[in-house]
């Protein structure tokens, strides 16, 4: 009877094990695997070559997929993969000078009955597109009332406008921030890691174009309580142009440097990417410029990585913690948005952000979302 007990016992388990392998475990881990991982070219050479849980299947000229595989026999999820365009790179930390053209007409006073104000970007006049303070005048003439779409804090709204009220636009801005990563096949560059701020308004502006200068560095105002301090820097704006941007967003400054450009020349450190599944709390390192010529290494800590799916912003947050840092700067200032974040010698985001509160600590953006 016991014999019998224990071999019912013995059934028991082995159908529940088969139960939680076959059906349990494959459903959860279907719904934990994300629809879209991002690789770089190697991994994803690797993953098809030699990975016996994950097989091809289904490419296309325009995106890969791989399968999700139990044990390497049971399929769970397709799933798309998000390919980098790059293993290596040359990693950056010099600053650079951002003049932009502003997607949209920049409006830099308020008109007198306030139906625009001042850091208000209009989008379009009477349904069609304004890119520049040229398209906005030609949609007016001859008009004495017109409808404009605008975008005010990040909501679009639609204003009736009196043409003869007085109305001040720009439709060009100038900044500073750091170089994070150049690709050395084509050139192509990233900065900033965050969206452009326009140097009058404050208002974020995305950029359709634009030059990136040389810039002069001649002071730091250190950090004062929960005053940021800042990288005194202007734009050398009657050099010549070091390349183009190609376009501004909310995850930073993307363009393409010419083959000549002093910036590529002095970019001589090239390294291995880590996508964000790599990125774990710990030692870290915080490649930037204090007097805007030599790029230096300062110690920090990556405190804290956030699972995004999906782009976002504040990735992690990071502390400084190099004393030679702290002594020059007070902390993170205005001036090293962009400045890479290296871990077990790989780049693997940038600086975006500091906390007011805590000026030694900042926020950081993972590096797949800033080569995209």
């Amino acid at each position: 009877m016991k014999n019998f007990r224990f071999w019912r016992g013995i059934l028991f388990a082995s159908v529940v094990f088969g139960i939680y392998t076959m059906i349990i475990v494959p459903f959860v881990h279907g719904i934990t695997t994300p629809d879209t991982i991002v690789l770089t070219p190697s991994e994803y050479a690797a993953r098809a070559d030699s990975d016996t849980e994950i097989t091809i299947g289904n490419d296309t000229d325009t995106q890969k997929y791989i399968t999700v595989k139990l044990l390497g026999l049971i399929p769970i999820k397709k799933v798309m993969v998000d390919i980098l365009p790059f293993d290596t790179i040359l990693v950056g930390g010099m600053p650079i000078g951002i003049c932009g053209q502003i997607d949209g007409v920049l409006v830099t006073n308020d008109t007198e009955d306030r139906v625009l104000q001042k850091g208000d970007i209009i989008k379009s006049v009477n349904g069609n597109t304004i890119h520049s303070c040229a398209d906005f005048t030609a949609a007016i003439a001859n008009q004495t009332q017109v409808e404009i779409t605008l975008v005010r804090n990040g909501t679009v709204l639609k204003r009736q406008f009196h043409v003869q009220s007085d109305l001040s636009l720009r439709d060009t801005t100038n900044g500073v921030g750091m170089l994070t990563m150049i690709d050395p096949e084509t050139n192509r560059f990233s900065a900033l890691g965050h969206q452009m701020a326009d140097f009058e308004t404050g208002t974020a502006v995305d950029l359709r174009g634009g030059e990136i200068r040389a810039v002069n560095t001649y002071g730091i105002i250190k950090t004062n309580g929960k005053q940021t301090g800042v990288l005194q820097s202007s734009v050398q704006n009657n050099a010549t142009a070091q390349g183009s941007i190609i376009q501004g967003t909310n995850y930073g400054i993307t363009g393409c440097l010419t083959a000549d450009s002093e910036i590529l020349t002095n970019a001589t450190t090239t390294m291995p990417v880590a996508t964000r599944y790599y990125v774990h709390p710990g030692k870290a390192i915080l490649r930037t410029s204090l007097d805007g010529t030599t790029v230096e290494e300062f110690d920090c800590e990556i405190l804290k990585t956030r699972y995004q799916e999906r782009r976002r912003n504040k990735s992690m947050v990071i502390r400084i913690t190099d004393p030679r840092l702290l002594a020059a700067t007070g902390g993170i200032v205005h001036g090293m948005s962009g400045s890479p974040i290296i871990q077990d010698g790989h780049l693997v985001g940038a600086l975006t952000h500091a906390l007011t509160h805590d000026p030694a600590k900042g926020y950081a953006l993972y590096i797949d979302f800033i080569a995209h």
